[in-house]
């Protein structure tokens, strides 16, 4: 089967535009031109996509099937232009995947900097899965990726950067959002909320095997946990830089101890790919950038760092 971009084209603009004349217009194309190529690709698949009328272009059943697959291939078909114009104009792509926290918490200064320094590197953030990120690396999906320090393949490199202390978010209103510290048996009985699986684990270890925690859920990242406690649905259990983004719904971060527990967050780089342009500045940048933290936690930090 051959399917061309030239046909994928015509037929997605056609159908969200639901108009030939408008999406020959679009594409700068003849209207005749456009009506071929959605028909050529309608033989090739060997159904109808579209259907016509005097005055409009609908979607037919299989067509509506067939749209989100035909969008996805010229996504992908986008991003290999986009590479191939990369290399000839001699820019490098640097893959580099976070949770969505920590690039939008800490990476901002670091992203604006680096890309001062090394102009002809192109940061490519990709947002993941807490608990996807470093399998990013070790499946070839990213070039770095910055995560809580775990076992990993033996060709990815771990590199220290930063830790964080682990807190509780809570709504201003909640009766513990008046104390200044607070003890992990004191919630016990708090519906607490986690962001993925590990940081949920993590804790666990910490704390020991018989201490437990009575009401727990799961969601996949940090905006979701924030905003079930804007709704009073819970406690989220996160980082202590994740105070920039409780300001939106004027949540407060609560100190937990006895005992302080942290994290630790590296880098994490395949060693079979690290002499590639872009992965060892970046990896130098990194880890200079981080080490003006010392060895406080990364929300101690000074303001003129992040």
């Amino acid at each position: 089967m051959r399917i061309t971009f030239r046909q994928l084209r015509a037929f997605v603009t056609a159908a969200q535009l639901s108009s030939f004349v408008h999406a020959a217009r679009a594409l700068h194309v003849t209207q005749a031109a456009l009506s071929n190529s959605v028909r050529e690709l309608e033989e090739t698949v060997g159904f109808r996509l579209l259907e016509r009328t005097t005055r409009r272009v609908a979607l037919s059943q299989e067509g509506e099937q067939f749209l989100p697959h035909a969008i996805a291939a010229l996504d992908a078909l986008g991003q290999f232009e986009r590479c191939a114009a990369d290399l000839r104009s001699q820019h490098h792509v640097l893959r580099i995947a976070t949770s969505r926290l920590v690039g939008w918490s800490l990476m901002t200064r670091i992203y604006r900097d680096f890309h001062r320094a090394h102009p002809t590197i192109r940061l490519t953030p990709v947002d993941v899965k807490i608990d996807d990120v470093r399998a990013s690396v070790e499946q070839g999906q990213v070039d770095l990726a910055i995560s809580t320090h775990s076992s990993v393949s033996d060709h990815v490199t771990v590199m220290p950067l930063f830790h964080s202390r682990i807190c509780v978010v809570c709504p201003k209103s909640h009766p513990l959002a008046r104390r200044r510290r607070l003890k992990w048996e004191e919630l016990i009985d708090e519906p607490l909320i986690f962001v993925g699986n590990l940081p949920r684990l993590h804790l666990a270890r910490q704390l020991g095997p018989g201490f437990q925690f009575n009401h727990v859920r799961q969601v996949d990242d940090t905006t979701a946990a924030l905003s079930l406690v804007a709704a009073g649905m819970g406690l989220a259990v996160c980082p202590g830089f994740v105070e920039p983004a409780t300001r939106v719904h004027e949540l407060k971060v609560l100190r937990v101890e006895s005992p302080v527990v942290s994290r630790q967050y590296s880098l994490f780089v395949d060693s079979r790919r690290s002499n590639r342009m872009g992965i060892k500045q970046f990896t130098e940048f990194a880890q200079d950038y981080f080490a003006r933290v010392g060895d406080q936690p990364v929300e101690d930090a000074p303001d003129k760092v992040f």
